[in-house]
């Protein structure tokens, strides 16, 4: 049976989920810009960082902000939208004209679906490059006071099509160990060279107790060959070819993913750039959740008060981002598998939304 009026209805709900959502948006992201300022006041102050540095470095850090704002804001405006609704008796007259719940929440998860959608968006798209530059603003600052700054499981390209991999490093004595080395030659199937640790001296890598492989296009070895010491020169500056570092908040899933299978290739265990590459897709997607739980929340304001509403909110939350880093740990050690690990806490908050809407369905 068609209800008169529905579409506009709907168009009513979205337009109040949006104007909570955009205004809890700006208040979490001066929050972290703010809690951010402490740490770069200190770099401008301390470090004697230029003050442009400081203003780009808080600049290219605002999409990662927006990116984590998203799942919690949508939570927060539709918990207040369907509240402010019931408080008015809007919720109450939709009910008696013949809308069930179940129809009133469609327009709350559509709005969640779609910023679920943008929120990816930003996270694989804007928010990795983004880093990147940010991180390189902090490279440069590095450099400029000393040796490289190398990472521990961090990738690097070079001019000539090279990808290097280090998984640690010996920041005290500087050395790389548990290196990977991934080489396009001019024969159709790459190089992959293995070293067990290396140095950087001037512009040249210098590797010790390694292996060279190549490999033919069913992923079988067709050469190898053993080294005690080995030479990589690095043609291009040294500044330019430590910016091309990347750790995967600096990549697309895409680009995760191509090198999580340049390095199963080479043997190398990639469990926790396997939990990194799902949780591009399974955090973004926690707001269409937080919007299925905030719903029939906001129903229960009316009988309680928004102090409580909003402690329930934070407390769930809170859990969410507890559970969210323990099953990353889990699979980061192997406990859990890394597509699991990643979707778990996901999982759990759906069937904690599912609950409380049979719930709010019966009052």
């Amino acid at each position: 049976m068609k209800i008169p009026g529905i579409k506009i209805i709907d168009r009513y709900i979205t337009s109040q989920v949006l104007s909570y959502f955009l205004g809890m948006v700006a208040l979490l992201t001066i929050l972290l810009i703010v809690e951010t300022m402490f740490e770069l006041m200190e770099m401008l102050i301390n470090k004697k960082v230029p003050i442009i540095s400081v203003i780009k470095l808080l600049i290219y850090r605002l999409p990662a902000f927006l990116a984590v704002t998203f799942p919690v804001a949508l939570l927060g405006s539709s918990e207040l939208a369907i509240a402010q609704m019931s408080v008015n008796n809007e919720i109450s007259a939709m009910r008696t004209g013949g809308i069930g719940f179940r129809r009133i929440m469609k327009p709350f998860l559509i709005t969640g679906i779609l910023i679920s959608i943008l929120s990816f968006a930003t996270n694989d798209y804007i928010v990795p490059e983004a880093n990147h530059i940010s991180q390189n603003i902090i490279r440069e600052i590095v450099l400029k006071k000393g040796p490289p700054n190398i990472q521990r499981n961090v990738f690097f390209r070079d001019a000539e099509n090279r990808y290097f991999y280090i998984n640690r490093l010996d920041e005290q004595n500087m050395i790389m160990r548990e290196i990977m080395i991934y080489e396009m030659t001019r024969e159709r199937f790459p190089r992959v060279i293995t070293a067990s640790e290396g140095r950087w001296v001037v512009d040249t890598w210098l590797l010790k107790n390694g292996t060279i492989y190549n490999y033919n296009s069913e992923g079988k070895i067709t050469y190898e060959m053993t080294f005690q010491d080995m030479e990589i020169e690095v043609k291009e500056d040294l500044q330019d070819f430590f910016k091309n570092q990347r750790t995967p908040q600096e990549m697309s899933s895409k680009e995760l993913g191509q090198q999580i299978q340049i390095l199963k290739d080479a043997g190398v265990d990639t469990k926790n750039f396997e939990v990194d590459y799902h949780v591009k897709f399974s955090f973004p997607f926690s707001g269409l959740i937080f919007a299925l739980i905030g719903v029939p929340l906001g129903i229960q304001m009316k009988r309680s008060t928004k102090a409580t509403g909003i402690i329930i909110s934070i407390a769930l939350v809170f859990l969410y981002y507890v559970a969210y880093s323990l099953c990353r740990s889990l699979g980061r050690g192997g406990m859990i598998d890394p597509f699991t690990s990643s979707w778990i806490p996901n999982l759990i908050f759906l069937g904690l939304g599912i609950l409380l809407v049979f719930r709010a369905e019966k009052t």
